[in-house]
């Protein structure tokens, strides 16, 4: 297991985390942005399985696998005031460590929004048992909410060959946000019994790609963890198994796809990425001197289920 580090031209630091099993994870400074993620199918082929960080005139706003980052402050009135921290845009202080079983570098900041003062710290740990752990922590004296995470698209198949409407999803969540769904049926929470959110017993992701009844957008589709706070993700070709455990309530469900131009004209290509984006709905934890913010997220990689 080893760690590389290299200063790029705009000054950021890219860290390059390798573990003996074939798996290797490239993290930047500015943004805390993992920048690629090799990990090998079946056959040992290694192959990144994130959509990456792109831009274009459609997805002016996007932005993949960056730290996210809101605020929400008690201390303006009874009604919290929600702030965007855009973590993606700030450079981080890193350092690198090794353990005999795990490799990892810690990112840290201090920002200043209005009266507050908060410290974040990031920790991405690679481990031989093919384990990503990201760990959020954040400090500040004024009581406040805060919610730390990272936008990360997977594409299992790897380097984009397939669309993600061959990954097989199964988790156990008994209520789901769907804006559409919310706004059509005049309820937030609904069950999962008998849509097609429901993937307690797996489900393939092109059923809701074709289902009549699915939104136009599964953007920002909440779901509650019920049992398990557990997410499995199979894609069949490549053989590739990833599991996220996470220490959050729920986790935004979130697609996202490529546009290419072809004679002049612009194209959308099939959906390219899917993102579970583990965090609260609405409003995180609360913040203050005496109880610091400290949350985990878990990817796990393998062949084998």
């Amino acid at each position: 297991m080893k760690v590389e580090i290299n200063q790029l031209a705009d000054q950021s630091t890219q860290y390059r985390l390798k573990n003996s099993r074939g798996i290797e994870v490239d993290i930047l400074s500015k943004g805390g942005q993992i920048q690629r993620l090799l990990v090998p199918d079946r056959n040992g082929h290694q192959e990144d399985i994130l959509l990456g960080n792109l831009k274009s005139s459609s997805l002016e706003n996007s932005l993949f696998n960056g730290l996210s980052g809101h605020l929400y402050d008690l201390s303006v009135s009874s009604m919290p005031c929600e702030t965007n921290l855009s973590l993606h845009l700030i450079p981080f202080t890193g350092e690198a460590f090794t353990t005999t079983h795990r490799i990892g570098v810690r990112l840290c900041t201090t920002i200043f929004i209005n009266i507050h003062v908060i410290h974040i710290e990031i920790l991405y740990i690679l481990t031989n048992d093919n384990q990503l752990i990201l760990r959020y922590f954040a400090k500040t004296k004024q009581p406040l909410r805060l919610s730390l995470s990272s936008l990360i698209f997977f594409n299992l198949s790897g380097n984009l060959k397939e669309s993600i409407s061959q990954h097989d999803l199964k988790f156990s969540s008994s209520y789901f946000l769907n804006p559409t769904y919310a706004l059509l049926n005049d309820s937030w929470f609904m069950r999962t019994k008998g849509t097609v959110f429901d993937f307690q017993l797996g489900r393939r992701l092109k059923h809701l790609f074709i289902d009549e009844t699915t939104p136009a957008s599964l953007t920002d589709t909440y779901f509650l963890f019920c049992q398990k706070p557990a997410i499995a993700v199979h894609e069949a070709l490549s053989g590739r198994w990833m599991t996220i455990e996470s220490s959050q309530p729920g986790f935004l469900l979130s697609t996202a796809w490529i546009p290419s131009i072809e004679a002049g004209e612009q194209r959308t290509k099939s959906v390219s990425g899917v993102c579970f984006d583990s965090k609260p709905f609405i409003l995180s934890s609360l913040v203050n001197q005496r109880s610091p913010y400290s949350q985990h997220t878990t990817y796990s990689f393998s062949t084998t289920y």
